[in-house]
């Protein structure tokens, strides 16, 4: 029996989780549940898991813990985080952004296996510590998909990874286009049903600039060997080649449950109720160079990921805040990457040295960005 904390389980990733879990019934134990905040849906989770413990970020009122099952504690704060940790042996780590950074930390911490779907905790983390040595599946699509390949093969092998990309809502849209966007147009994306951050993170493609990051650090990968390509089916997720000239390419449905499925058992395959699909339903597979100068968040990432040390938490905190001030109508749409560009040309400080550190830069950035944003950009943005 596993038993499987859930953090971030009233999110898109959460909620797929207990799917998942729901599939399996008899193998999976829900021990904990973890949300920012004390939500009906949150009660409904709980209700359903009767799981030994519920906590939140925010502290909720008498009457909500009243209407919790007998048997699950009720837990709030970083008091919280760490006995959900406790509670489990698996823990999914789907809290959204930068809130997501402590919990995975201490996850590895306390030695538990974390199935990690958190990229910024993932980004941040591999300042102060080497993930290789420690138990960490990772869940997004991509780095799933290259985390199956890779473990087959010797690091000698391989020559390049290349991380795909839908392309987003303005794959084919100018950038004067793109200066117009609402957040209603960034939040509509073509393949895949996100939350609102990694949505707009995926519409200036810094999705994939911390995709880059994180596969560095999960795979021990040189910058210079990960690559992007525009994929807009979405059905291939990675693609290795390797120094004899062969491509290994990992496709699936778009379809998150899949990859979450894969690190809920690693090391064991279960059989999926979604059925297999035939190589025929994939089809029509068609792949485009990325045009960076539309999309320049991709140099921005790697550029911060060349530089490391304090750079690193800046440009996770200036992007949080940035898309916050977006989705606000504060600022436009490629105002987003000239103001995390600004934030990361302010950077003074030096490479941190522990998680308390990495937060303080994170906070930063975000105070940082937020201050620039009221001097510099007028409501709907300039840029």
């Amino acid at each position: 029996m596993i038993r499987l904390a859930v953090l971030g389980s009233t999110g898109s990733i959460g909620r797929q989780t207990l799917e998942v879990a729901e599939w399996f019934r008899g193998e999976v134990e829900i021990v904990s549940l973890l949300a920012g905040r004390p939500s009906e849906n949150l009660l409904e989770q709980a209700k359903k898991w009767k799981p030994r413990l519920v906590a939140t970020a925010l502290e909720a009122d008498r009457e909500w813990i009243r209407n919790l099952p007998p048997e699950t504690v009720y837990l709030f704060g970083e008091e919280g985080i760490e006995a959900c940790i406790e509670t489990a042996d698996r823990v999914m780590n789907a809290v959204s952004g930068v809130h997501g950074i402590k919990p995975a930390y201490l996850t590895l911490k306390k030695g538990k296996m974390l199935l990690a779907s958190n990229k910024e905790s993932i980004i941040c983390l591999g300042e102060i510590m080497e993930f290789q040595s420690r138990n960490v599946i990772p869940v997004d699509s991509e780095h799933n998909a290259l985390f199956q390949i890779l473990q087959e093969l010797g690091k000698e092998d391989v020559k390049f990874v290349y991380l795909t990309a839908s392309g987003g809502p303005f794959r084919n849209s100018s950038i004067e286009e793109m200066r117009r966007a609402t957040p209603q147009e960034a939040l509509n994306h073509p393949r895949w049903n996100m939350g609102s951050k990694i949505t707009v993170d995926s519409a200036t493609l810094m999705n994939k600039g911390f995709e880059m990051l994180e596969a560095k650090n999960l795979f021990d990968l040189d910058l210079d060997s990960i690559k992007v390509v525009i994929h807009p089916q979405s059905t291939v997720h990675g693609i290795v080649v390797l120094k004899d000239g062969s491509l290994l390419m990992h496709s699936s449905r778009t379809d998150m449950r899949i990859p979450i499925q894969h690190a809920l058992f690693y090391p064991d395959r279960k059989d999926t109720p979604l059925g297999t699909p035939q190589p025929t339903e994939l089809s029509p597979l068609t792949f485009e160079e990325v045009d960076t100068e539309k999309f320049r968040s991709l140099y921005l990432a790697r550029w911060t990921g060349e530089m490391g040390g304090a750079y690193v938490p800046a440009l996770v905190g200036a992007d949080e805040e940035a898309v916050k001030l977006f989705l606000e109508e504060r600022i436009g749409f490629v105002d987003i990457t000239n103001l995390i560009e600004e934030v990361l040309s302010s950077v003074t400080f030096d490479p941190p040295n522990s998680v308390d550190e990495i937060l303080e830069i994170v906070g930063w950035a975000r105070q940082k960005a937020g201050e620039i944003a009221l001097g510099t950009y007028s409501s709907g943005g300039t840029s």
